[in-house]
């Protein structure tokens, strides 16, 4: 797999400026101007500020599905101040960018070169440095919030799925996508006290000692209590082999003691086994580094475990809204004997890609069955498609989110991100999912369950269906939404499509001829 390169931006190219002095300041104003001028440089270096916004400009006229300029991400970024003040607007005319504050001109830019990233970031400091004088909410603000306004007034005109995250929401995201150095432990506050209601059995805070129910009153000397429960995550979070001293009291004994552990790195789960008479029920809640290990060992185990009393297995991905592009075409790769899985394509020659399955399926030909419902997504659609393609599984449900493109994320120096569209997902059969999902062959949607009688499987004309949906136009937006109303979407985790995940599996006569593509089925009392 590819990685992803990234940029460093550190020379920086001046460009002329034409900058206009407001008509008729008194020596009074040019004073407080020249201390409004000396506030901004220590609130907001410029080289600091012109270094983010470069290296954003720069990733996002790389590396975007579409084609878009640095200019028209200049100016867009430039009316975005306008979110934190009003009054503020911009107006191009001829290569000169004229600032304005209410009904009053303040200052003229001669536009940089197009694709001069550099150049274009210093351009909007500039602009920022001048509605300073003018503006308070812009004077109040900070650098986070400049950024803000900037990026996402730079995206918008992009797609639904390129954004910017600050530093902080960006920690949030690595946190979820490849872990942090923690105890592997949870907490839940009542009222000013915080309970420890989870404890791995594996993680470092119990093999320090600490137990469910227990309370947790310090955290290296300092008191939890008057903290909210996301400042005491962070407090237990840290770099990975450091230490924390804990003090926990025991409800049942009254004793309170100090106990030490060592950090390690701690993933999320996002894997839930369950095995039931001949069935092994999977489900997924995302995809992170730790779902291919975590899939693969309960595979295995249920493998040892049950040996030929497995018939097959059920991949739930209801509900599961994607993650890492790797890990999806790792999982899938678990149950493809060889062949392709999915490939990818967009602007920048990197984005062009082609994954391949190696020749081992780990469940040895056993039926697979995946759900799908409208709130599946991204990742969730990459494996349920390889595995309709290439006749692997039958999918179950109702018509995934159809989020067919990739994102790229790309680091900047404030520790925030840049997540940009960058290439479109295209099954092994040819088609894109994007905007389209992928179409169950056996279609819940709108059916209601019927406990006592249990789901009848009845076929239509599922391969005239399956044909349209594959061969409709990326651009037809009409036909794709019509194909999609052939099997609505539906965002809720119906019981009738595990009855049915079960039957497909413990039947191999069914299993087989909905494996077969030729036809589709839908689901009747």
């Amino acid at each position: 797999m590819k990685k992803v390169r990234s940029y460093r931006l550190a020379v920086f190219v001046s460009f002329m400026l034409m900058a206009g002095c407001s008509p008729g300041l008194h020596v009074t104003d040019q004073v407080q101007q020249e201390d409004h001028a000396n506030e901004i440089r220590r609130t907001l270096p410029r080289d600091e500020v012109s270094a983010i916004l470069a290296s954003g400009f720069y990733t996002i006229s790389e590396r975007a599905l579409s084609t878009v300029s640095v200019r028209q991400l200049g100016l867009e970024g430039m009316r975005g101040l306008a979110t934190i003040d009003p009054e503020i607007s911009i107006v191009e005319t001829d290569g000169v960018i004229k600032v304005w504050y209410g009904d009053q001109w303040i200052k003229s830019v001669i536009e940089p070169l197009a694709y001069d990233s550099e150049s274009w970031a210093d351009a909007v400091y500039e602009v920022v440095q001048a509605v300073w004088f003018y503006s308070s909410d812009v004077a109040a603000t900070n650098a986070e919030r400049i950024y803000e306004a900037v990026f996402d007034a730079a995206l918008s005109n992009l797609d639904i799925f390129s954004r910017y995250a600050g530093s902080h929401e960006a920690e949030g995201n690595r946190d979820r996508r490849e872990g942090f150095g923690g105890l592997n432990m949870t907490l839940h506050k009542i009222d000013e006290r915080f309970l420890v209601n989870r404890v791995d059995r594996d993680g470092p805070a119990y093999e320090a000692g600490v137990r469910k129910g227990d309370m947790l009153i310090m955290v290296n000397n300092e008191a939890v209590i008057g903290h909210s429960l996301h400042d005491v995550n962070e407090m237990l979070r840290g770099k990975v082999q450091t230490e924390v001293a804990l003090q926990i009291e025991r409800p049942s004994t009254g004793i309170t003691q100090e106990v030490f552990a060592w950090r390690e790195l701690v993933i999320a789960q996002t894997v839930w086994a369950d095995y039931d008479d001949g069935v092994l029920t999977l489900r997924v809640a995302r995809f992170n580094e730790k779902t291919l290990s975590s899939l693969s060992q309960d595979i295995e185990d249920a493998v040892l475990m049950h040996g030929e009393a497995l018939k097959g297995i059920v991949l739930d991905l209801r509900g599961n809204p994607g993650g890492l592009l790797k890990r999806a075409v790792q999982v899938a790769d678990l149950f493809i004997s060889g062949g392709r899985i999915i490939s990818t394509k967009g602007r920048h020659p990197d984005s062009f890609e082609i994954f391949e399955a190696d020749p081992r399926d780990i469940t040895n030909g056993r039926a697979v069955v995946v759900l799908l419902n409208g709130k599946s997504a991204s990742a969730s659609e990459i494996v349920a498609a390889a595995l309709q393609d290439r006749q692997r599984a039958v999918i179950v449900g109702s018509s995934s989110y159809g989020k067919g493109t990739v994102q790229s994320v790309q680091r900047l120096p404030n520790d925030g991100e840049i997540t940009i569209t960058w290439s479109r997902l295209v099954a092994p059969s040819g088609y894109s999912f994007h905007g389209l999902g992928v179409r169950p062959s056996v279609c819940t949607s709108g059916i209601k369950y019927d406990k006592d009688r249990g789901p009848a499987l009845s076929e239509s004309n599922g391969s005239d269906l399956l044909t349209r949906w594959r061969t409709v136009g990326l651009d037809d937006r009409q036909g794709r939404k019509q194909l999609r109303q052939t099997c609505r979407p539906d965002s809720s985790k119906k019981e009738i499509d595990m009855a049915v995940a079960r039957n497909l599996v413990l039947d191999p006569g069914l299993y087989q001829r909905f494996t077969g593509s030729t036809t589709l089925a839908t689901l009747a009392q």
